[in-house]
Order: C-alpha cells, then structure tokens, then sequence
C-alpha cells in the first residue's frame, strides 16, 4: 500500500515537473520590449544607413511622394536594431520597427496625428493600440520584408 502510494506521489511530481511552463504575461513581456526599446534608443553606437527616394503610383509613373529609410545596427555583428521609415504624400507616415535575436518586438507608427504600437512575441501581436487587424498583417508582413531585405545587404 505504501509502495503504491510513494509511486502515485511519485509520478504526480514527475508529470507536474515536467508538463509545460507557464509563458510570461503580457504585461511583464510588454514591460521588457519597453526597457529593450529604451536601450537601442539610448545607443549611439548603432551605425546608421539612410536612403531616400521617391514613392511612385501603383503604375510607376507618377511622384507622389517620397521617402527616407533608416537602418540602426551594430557594424561588428551586423545586428540589426531598429529601422524606421517614414513616407510623406499628401500626410507623413512613420513607421519604426525593433528587432531583437532576428524577430521583430515592437512597431511603433504615426500617421495623421494618430500614434499606436503593437508589441510582438515570436511573430504574433501580444499588445496593441488602435490598429485594425488587417493593418497588423500588413506591418508584421513589412518588418519581415525590411529583415530579410537587411539580411541580404549585410
């Protein structure tokens, strides 16, 4: 009966040790993007690559605007830590992305007097404010495409 009741024991412990861990919580998740945010933006060692150029219509033959896009990394490893592009028509569009071990964390966007970011947890929005679903594809979709466009480059 003992020996019976030490192996229950046993392997209760032995499957509550090994089941899976808790994630972190939004909250203390959003709360490192932040303090990780505020290292990249405090490092004035990143070098900087900035290309400006002109936004064209959906045909390509007509300027409506322009645009200017920066690249923040570290020139020894060639990490890659925030790109911020902003495009100007007929209102001005900033976009500013943190990456961080390759995978982008925060979008941070302003346009027409209306700010919002939304914090990123292994590709998936964890936080957000103001920002329709579909437009969180659209921003997710064109972090990856500045990630690889940089990874080529360097």
């Amino acid at each position: 009966m003992k020996t019976k009741a030490l192996l229950v024991i046993f392997g209760m412990i032995l499957f509550a040790s090994c089941g899976p861990k808790p994630g972190k919580s939004t909250a203390s998740l959003t709360t490192e993007i932040n303090s990780y945010v505020s290292q990249v933006d405090a490092n004035k060692n990143l070098k900087q690559e900035t290309i400006e150029g002109a936004l064209t219509d959906t045909q390509g033959f007509k300027d409506i605007g322009n645009y200017k896009y920066t690249v923040y990394f570290d020139e020894q490893s060639n990490t890659l830590y925030k790109i911020k592009n902003v495009e100007t028509t007929a209102e001005t569009l900033t976009e500013v992305y943190y990456f961080k071990d390759g995978d982008v964390v925060l979008i941070d966007t302003k346009s027409a007097g209306t700010a919002s970011k939304m914090y990123v947890h292994k590709n998936k929005v964890i936080s957000e404010t103001k920002t329709e679903p579909s437009a969180q594809k659209l921003l997710l979709e064109k972090a990856n495409r500045f990630l690889k466009a940089f990874q080529r480059e360097h």
